[in-house]
């Protein structure tokens, strides 16, 4: 039996062109099988998609309308008067510190601004010192770094978020401080190099 096998085996290459051609027929109905089998998926895929994705439902919710009493309401005035907005004003707002004319040496500057929003809209500000470009506008306190000798103009835009409306706050003020620049020096290494040069 063993003997067999070793001659079957030894006389393989020249059968190889046999079995090639006999396991290339039998790939045939196995590919087809598959091809067939994926096609029926996807059809059944699409018949089902439809009828088993849900109903778009539109929900419709009613708020009712809550009346918030105010000083101002009458006796005869309906319960369904809607809250006031806010007043379409600027706010009440100023320059706190530094002070018109006030000697300073601090850096950085921190200017104080003082702004109770209460019953008016929202605002923001932006800056600008000496005539230079505006700022970006924000509602956060104003840091001034490395500020250069002298007197110091400092201007304030107040600018209304709802309608827009802008109102310019001065202030001038001395600086007198140190301003923190970058100064290049030399190391022991460059000094002994140059020397040698």
């Amino acid at each position: 039996m063993i003997k067999k096998i070793l001659f079957l085996y030894r006389n393989l290459p020249s059968k190889k062109q046999h079995i090639e051609f006999f396991s290339a027929i039998l790939t045939v109905p196995v590919l087809l099988t598959v091809i067939l089998l994926n096609v029926n998926n996807l059809k059944a895929e699409k018949a089902v998609e439809p009828s088993s994705l849900p109903k778009e439902e539109k929900i419709v919710i009613s708020v009712p309308t809550i009346s918030v009493p105010t000083s101002s309401d009458k006796e005869g005035e309906s319960a369904s008067k809607s809250v006031e907005q806010c007043k379409k004003e600027i706010a009440p707002i100023e320059i706190v510190s530094p002070k018109e004319g006030e000697a300073l040496s601090d850096n950085p500057v921190s200017v104080k601004i003082l702004y109770e929003q209460g019953e008016y809209c929202s605002s923001v500000w932006a800056y600008r010192i000496n005539g230079g470009k505006w700022s970006e506008y924000g509602d956060q306190s104003i840091s001034l770094y490395n500020l250069d000798r002298g007197v110091v103009s400092f201007e304030l835009r107040v600018k209304s978020i709802v309608t827009g409306e802008e109102k310019i706050l001065k202030r001038n003020f001395e600086y007198s401080g140190e301003s923190i620049s970058a100064t290049p020096t030399l190391s022991e290494d460059q000094t002994s190099s140059n020397s040698a040069n």
